[in-house]
Formats: structure tokens, sequence, C-alpha cells
């Protein structure tokens, strides 16, 4: 270890201070804030990390406690400008000096150096850059302690004959015998002097980023064999990506068919993407009985790491679609910070986000981090409104050297007014009484009624506990506990085309050539609750060890979940005499009556799984990693327990293999198997059985311009048995066919999906981001018909934001657009009706946005979606309803941070 003291006694007195520090760097967010610094990833050859029934007044109807969270916003956001305004109102490259030698805690196990120095610079929030020959086939003693930048790297770099320099806001690595030879203008171990400001937007987040989802394991995007893409802060800031709908919609390959304002279905390689995970905990999506999954708020989350394919290894089950990973922002600045932002756009869309953090303690033991966000506004859809909140709150307190521990609580609810149920008719009786495609509608044509309402909330709870032995191996526990309510009172008045003549739904069949005989077909209406927790539990230990010369990792786990879901409803009487006439609907129907409450849905699903998972060193350039799962999974239904049924022991492989072609360009290959019990039933109400299948997958993954750049290439093939396709629509109560309607589904067997998705992300020049992404797949079953047509089979997906330099320094202006192929949703019942596919045909929707750094502390950002003004919409499985997605709108945000 170098001896810091006496190194800072030989050198200048701005190095000197530069080995000292005081307390740790920046590192704060709000919603769409990012780091002081933000990291990139490195490869071989180089680092570059850049860094219940009815009632009127619904917003009281959730039974758990509820805040005036709009007032403690507000005062949040004055307390919080106000503390601001004490902070200066210029930065100074010496001041980011400053940030540098400030002290944070590290817990970084020993390991190769490049490894070690890319997580050291992730956690620390710095730009490090080297050739990769200097770090190849090095190893670092780690971290465990309290470290400046300067002090970490003298650690990380021990035995290692390299140095460190700083230069602005830099860090470069070079050979201890360059700097001894005077070969460099700044000395090796010093920070350069500046006395120009720094531009803050200099120091913007990057597109690049890390991931951990795929194996547990600690690794780089090129060491994980299977394809992989991670939504960074900075992303989530440029997009304007509130929540997890938006992920979806920005992320390559995956794809949401929004049908409805408060539900959608998510897809991946041909099927539904089933669950998510918050800090890995697994988070279950019924869409039948949605509590608003795809609204949750990414305002409380640093990013999400998405992995395409199967994952049955850490997630629990082998989804064939998709993994996305929301990860939590950290209790991890040492110093107070925080920042404010309000924001208006178009339809009187308004916000105000606040994130504060920092130590509770003088050692900075005890730090404690609280993100809010609050949000109303109309939409383009008539008489829609929104109103959602979500606060969380999180706290971290260190045992010693060894042992970290964190708690935290979220609260989310979200409230609409008038949501859409379905979505507006798609087709209405024309000539001679065919079917075709309704005429005389506006895009923001709503046929919910005024007292319709759909509110949802969701409160999670989480306890962490890691512990470090040495400087390779740790141990953790996760405890968490998710509770979701929803209550709706819904209507749908149009399930069937429209008879022109009267503007109500109707049913026309051809009893004999030229005879057409029409008969009116009501609507149905609604109220729904559905209760819904999650119990969840994890241990797992993992660490390093060396074997026959060389360093290898292994992991092994245990988790425990138990869900536990309750759907009740009180369907209403619709009639042909109450439903209003489409063409001149504003809202206005009477209230139906509706029988009392009773139980659809009640099920308990229980899961215990042991995994174990290891990465070994072939040889240099190969690397294996082998794993498995073992699960027990056992569902009670508790409404019809002869539909209970459990499996044990079912076993989900893992296998992938990392070969390094050169220092640029890795080569892998992977399988696992598919397991993925499902939440769809058939028409008699019983669940379907799991999907089971395997899937292969082979690519190629590359970093260029010092690690700043990566791309890579993806070629899958799925195969899987008993994949739900829908199936048309079936009384909720079989004993009363006029009420309430749900989905049914079926399984298919032979289904086959294969593709490919290429994609590039990074900075292509100094302050120049990209993004760009293109997928294509083909699903088909095994009579080759084509699965799940609501899915587009092409698309492509690019953003970029570029930093102006010169006079216009502190502009950032930035772009994208989202093409995807045609689409289209059809069921052999409506062809027997003469109702043919609902086709939306293939489009593309630009954004734009343009963001200005008036000082270190305030920013504006303009964004602008579907610049165009694209008309497009997304249809309902069963064709019969479509709806219209946002025209041109416009956001502005304003933001202080401190």
């Amino acid at each position: 270890m170098v001896d810091n003291a006496a190194t800072a006694a030989l050198m200048p007195a701005a190095a000197a201070r530069s080995c000292r520090g005081e307390s740790g760097p920046m590192r704060f967010f709000c919603r769409t804030w990012f780091p002081f610094f933000r990291p990139r990833p490195i490869n071989r050859e180089s680092i570059a990390i850049s860094c219940p029934h009815v009632r009127e007044k619904p917003m009281h109807r959730l039974h758990h406690s509820q805040v005036p969270i709009r007032r403690q916003l507000t005062l949040a956001v004055c307390l919080g400008l106000a503390v601001a305004t004490l902070a200066p109102q210029q930065a100074s490259a010496q001041q980011a000096s400053t940030k540098l030698q400030q002290a944070r805690s590290y817990t970084i196990p020993a390991g190769p150096l490049t490894s070690t120095l890319n997580r050291f610079a992730g956690e620390a929030g710095i730009f490090l850059s080297a050739a990769g020959e200097l770090t190849a086939g090095k190893r670092s003693p780690g971290l465990n302690g309290s470290y400046s930048v300067p002090q970490a790297l003298d650690a990380l770099l021990e035995g290692s004959e390299l140095d460190w320099r700083i230069d602005g806001d830099r860090v470069t690595l070079q050979r201890r015998a360059a700097a001894a030879a005077g070969g460099t203008a700044i000395p090796a171990g010093t920070t350069a002097p500046q006395t120009s400001t720094l531009a803050a937007l200099q120091v913007n987040g990057t597109y690049l980023a890390r991931n951990s989802t795929a194996t547990g394991l600690n690794l780089d995007l090129r060491e994980t064999p299977q394809s992989v893409s991670v939504i960074t802060s900075a992303m989530m800031e440029d997009r304007r990506i509130e929540n997890l709908a938006d992920i979806v919609e920005h992320t390559t390959g995956l794809s949401i068919s929004r049908y409805e304002s408060n539900r959608g279905s998510m897809f991946s390689r041909g099927s539904k993407i089933e669950s998510y995970l918050i800090d890995g905990v697994p988070t279950t999506i019924d869409e039948q009985w949605s509590a608003g999954e795809i609204l949750s708020n990414t305002a409380i989350y640093d990013r999400a790491e998405v992995l395409r394919g199967s994952d049955g290894l850490m997630v629990g089950t082998g989804s064939p679609s998709a993994v996305i990973n929301l990860i939590r922002k950290k209790a991890d600045s040492r110093e107070f910070t925080g920042s404010a932002a309000v924001e208006y756009g178009r339809w009187d869309k308004r916000g105000v986000t606040v994130d504060l953090g920092g130590a509770l303690s003088p050692s900075g033991s005890t730090r404690m981090r609280v993100a809010a966000d609050y949000d109303e506004g109309d939409s383009h859809i008539d008489r829609l409104r929104n109103r959602n909140h979500v606060v969380y709150a999180t706290l971290e307190q260190d045992i010693g050297e060894n042992t970290l521990i964190a708690a935290g609580i979220s609260q989310q609810d979200n409230h609409t007014d008038s949501p859409s149920w379905g979505g507006a008719p798609a087709w209405a009786l024309g000539a001679d009484d065919k079917v075709e495609r309704i005429r005389g509608l506006h895009r923001g044509l709503n046929t919910s009624p005024d007292w319709s309402y759909w509110d949802s909330s969701y409160r999670n709870w989480f306890i962490d506990a890691e512990h470090r032995f040495n400087a390779d191996w740790k141990a953790s526990v996760r405890v968490s506990r998710g509770q979701r309510e929803s209550e709706s009172r819904l209507a749908l008045f149009y399930p069937y085309p429209i008879d022109p003549s009267n503007g109500k739904s109707v049913m026309a069949m051809e009893l004999m050539p030229g005879f057409v005989y029409k008969f009116p077909v009501p609507g149905y209406a609604g109220v729904y609750w559905v209760d819904s927790d999650k119990d969840a539990a994890s241990a797992r230990v993992d660490g390093g060890f060396d074997l026959f010369g060389r360093h290898h990792e292994v992991l092994v786990g245990y988790d425990h979940w138990k869900e536990r879901v309750v759907a009740d409803g009180a369907p209403g009487t619709v009639t042909i005499a109450t439903t209003p006439n489409v063409y001149d609907y504003n809202g206005s129907a009477p209230l139906p009556s509706f029988i009392a409450r009773q139980n659809y849905n009640k099920r308990e699903v229980t899961q215990n799984a042991v995994y174990a998972v290891g990465r070994f060193s072939l040889a240099d350039p190969l690397k294996l990693i082998l794993g498995a799962r073992m699960v027990d999974y056992e569902v009670v239904d508790l409404k019809t327990p002869a539909n209970s049924y459990s499996l044990d022991n079912e076993v989900v492989p893992y296998a992938g293999l990392v070969y390094d072609i050169n220092r640029q360009i890795s080569a892998y290959a992977s399988y696992t198997s598919v397991f993925q019990p499902q939440n769809y039933r058939d028409a008699g109400n019983r669940l379907l059985s799991p999907i089971e299948g395997n899937t292969y997958e082979v690519g190629l993954k590359s970093a260029f311009l010092d690690g700043r750049l990566s791309a890579t290439l993806a070629l899958y093939r799925m195969q899987q048995e008993n994949v739900a396709t829908y199936a048309g629509q079936v009384p909720e109560d079989p004993s009363n066919p006029g009420g309430p309607m749900r989905s049914s589904y079926t399984g298919i067997d032979g289904t086959v999906s294969k593709g490919f998705e290429a994609e590039v992300v990074g900075e292509i020049l100094e302050g120049w981001q990209l993004s760009a992404g293109y997928s294509r797949f083909k699903a088909e079953q095994a009579n080759g018909s084509d699965v799940n047509t609501v899915i587009p089979r092409k698309q492509f997906n690019l953003f970029t934001s570029y930093q102006l330099q010169g006079a216009l320094q502190g502009l950032t202006v930035g772009g994208g657009v989202r093409w995807q192929s045609r689409t289209f949703a059809w069921q052999p019942a409506a062809q027997a009706l003469g109702i043919p596919a609902l086709e939306q045909s293939s489009y593309a929707v630009v954004d734009l946005m343009a963001r200005y750094q008036f000082t270190p502390q305030w920013s504006a950002q303009l964004n602008i979606g579907n610049a165009l003004n694209k008309s497009y919409f997304a249809p309902t499985d069963d064709g019969m309803q479509l709806f219209w997605q946002a025209p041109r709108n416009a956001t502005i945000n304003v933001r202080y941070t401190f």
C-alpha cells in the first residue's frame, strides 16, 4: 500500500490536497439527473469510463393512508431551493478537483485490474482511460474502506507498476517508467492545475453502463453471454422516460401494445413479458388484473437493465421474453446534496420532482436518500386525467468496515379519471351492411363515461445486508414485501361494430344470401378490486478463488417468494337503451346499478429455489459460465381448488461461453431452458400449464474508441410448448352470460421464434452520445401461422445527443426516431362475422430534445414527442377496438441542482 501521508509530503500543495479528501464526491440524482461523473464500461484493450362499490369521490377510495403529497412536494421544493440558493453559483476546475479529493467508502474485492478499475470508476463517477495493454493480465488488491479518488487509485494500482494523473475531469493511467522519464507534461500521481471554469455539460452521463442481471456475477457487458441493454439515467433524462412502459418503448427488441390508458402488453422476441424486477426481486404482471404495473415511476430508479431472452438462473423461472431489472437509487453520498425540478407540458401536464441525500453522521457511516415525484394533467384522450405520485426513502448504515445494511420504503399512487377500457370502436356497418373501418370519429374520442375511474397503488419495503469476509468473498441477504391495490369502475359501451343509424354496437349475420340479420349488442360495466402482496427473501454467497494458476468466480444462493392475489368484481347492467350514440358521445351516460361484490380470483403462488453459477477461466481468452436453478413451484387456487398444482425439483440449466477474439471483439454462445408458469386461463377458467422449451443464442460484442463505444450482434432461436394465445372473450361469470367478459387463452405447442438484434451504444466523439438498435424476428406455430401478430416483426430505435462547443457551449441538442413494421389483430371468430383484421401499417415517430445549462446549478430542457405528429394506434387483441397514441406534444423542465 502506498504511504499516502509520505506521498503527500513530496507533492506540491495542490497535489497534496488531492491525496487528502474530506468527503465523498457528489453522486445524486433527480428523476432525470445523472451523476456528476458517469462510467463507461471497459474492455481488455482499454479502460474508458465516462462518466367496495360505487363512490362519487374516487380520490379516497384506496383504504390505505394517503398523504397530501402535492402540498408536501411543493414545500419540499421550496425548502430545497431555499437551501440551494446558498450554494455557489459557479463551479471552477478547482471545485471539480475538490470533488475528487473528498473521501467515500468503497468495498471492491480483489480481482483482475481491468474489472476492479471499472467498478471503482463506476462507483466514484469518474472518467478513467488507459491503453488496454497496461492492465491486461494484472490483478488488483481491491478496496475496503474510505478513500479519496487519488488514495483509491494508489491502492488499486499497488504492485501494477502503473501511475495515474488527473487532468481536469479525466484520470489517465500510464506506466511508472514513462512517468519517471518525464514523458508527460503533468507529473504522475498529481492533479493538473486549472484556472478556467469547467462547463457542467462536459461531465454529462453516458449512454453506456455495466450490468449484472444475467448471472448475478459482476460482469461487464462483453463478459455476459446474452443480449443486454441498459437504460442509463442519462438516457432517461434525454428521452424523458417516466415509467416502465416508456422503458420498454425505448429499448432495442422490446415493444409494448398500449391498447388502454392503464394497461398494455409488453413483448420481447415474440413472447409476453410476464414480470419485472426491482433490485433483483421479481414482480409479477397479471395483465387481466392489472394494478398499474406499466405506470411504475422511474423517479426512484437509477437505471434499468434489460436482458433479452431466457434468464431462469437468477429470475426464478426461465421466461422466454426478457428480464427488466429496475435498480433503485442508493444512499451513497457523504455530503448533503440534491436537486429539484418543475415541468409543464401540453394538455396542462405539470409535475415536480425532488431528490435529497447525504450523510446523517459526521463520519458519513449513516446516509439517507429521499426522492419524490408528483405529476398531474389531462391527456390527448377526451376527459382522461391522471394524477400520480411516488415517494421513496432509504437509509444506509456502515457497521465497521465490512458490513453494510440498507433499508427503505416506497409508495406510488395513481389515479385516472375516465380511463379507457378497451378503446374506441374500430368498425362500422357500411354499404350492404358489410363491415368496414369506422369514419367520423376523432382521435381523442373517449368512450368511457364521466363516472369511471381507475386507482392503483404500490407500497414496497426492503432490507438489505451485505458482509465482506475478505477481499474476495461476501455474503448478502435481502428481504422485501410489496403490496398492490387497485380499484376501478369501468364501462365498455361498444364491443362490436357500430350501426351508423343509431351509433350503437350491433352484430350483423348473413343468415342467407342477401339477407343480413342485425341485432344490437349492449356493452358492460363493472367495479373491480384487486389486492395482491408478495413476500420475498434471498440469500447468496459469492467470491473468487485461484485454481490451476487461474482465477475463477462462483455464486450460490437461495430465493423464496410467496404471492397472494384476490380479485373481486361487481358487474353492472348496461342496456341498449342506456348506451349513448358514439357519434355525439361526450361522456354523459347513466350510472348503472351494480350487483353485490363477488370473488373472481383468489390464489397463492409460492416458489422456493436454490441456484449456483460459476465463471471459470479456461484460458486467457476463454471463459465458461455454468449454472443451474432448482425450483419448487406451487399454485393454490383458493376459489377453485381443483385448479391447484405444484411442480417440484424443476431444473433450469444455464451455460455460456465467451471467447475474446482480440482486444476489441468477443464471441459468445449460450443456452438455457424455458420454464415459465402462466397466469392465463382458458375458457373453462383453468390456468394454462407452464411454457417449456429451450433458448439458444450466439453473438458478437465489441468495444471501440477506448471502450467508449459498444456494439453487439445477437442471433437466437427459441422453441416453446404451450404458449398462451388469445382465444376470444368469455363471460367472467359463466352463470351471467350478459355480464362482464374476460379474455380466454389456449396453449399452442411447437412455437418457434428466431431472429437477430444489433445495437450500438456509447460516445462517438467527445460530447456526442448515440444509442441505436435494430431487431427482427419471426414467431410461428407448428402449422406455420404467425404468433402474437400485435407485435412488430421489425423495429429500429435511434436516439442521439450532442453537446455543442465554443460560443454555444452549454447547449445540448438531441433527437431520435422509433420505427416499427406493420401489426394486426385478427381472430377466427371475428372472421365468421365478416370482420377483417385490424391493421396498423408501419410507422416512424420522431422525438426531439434540447437542454441548456445556464449555470452549473440551473438548467432547462425541452422535449418534443412525436414531432412530426404521426397518427398511429394500438389494437386490442380481438381487433374490435383501437387506442390512438399521443400526437405531437412538448414538455419544458427546469432543474436546480446543489
